[in-house]
């Protein structure tokens, strides 16, 4: 897995404004998830907001009967 994914979403913002384009930035190591108001605004470091997350890979064995 890739340790930086980045891209366009849109996030909701109010019945005014509707979806709002930006730019988010997922930096796995870090356990941070970053959003900007554009990807310009990300190249010169213009966070608009961001969520520490605590991140955990979780696997499942699958069974070849139900419980």
């Amino acid at each position: 897995m890739a340790s930086i994914v980045e891209g366009p979403l849109s996030k909701w913002t109010n019945v005014m404004k509707g979806w709002q384009y930006r730019w988010f930035v997922l930096d796995y190591n870090a356990g941070l998830l970053s959003y900007y108001t554009s990807k310009d605004k990300m190249m010169r470091g213009s966070r608009r907001g961001c969520v520490r997350l605590r991140l955990e890979m979780q696997t499942s064995e699958r069974s070849g009967s139900m419980p």
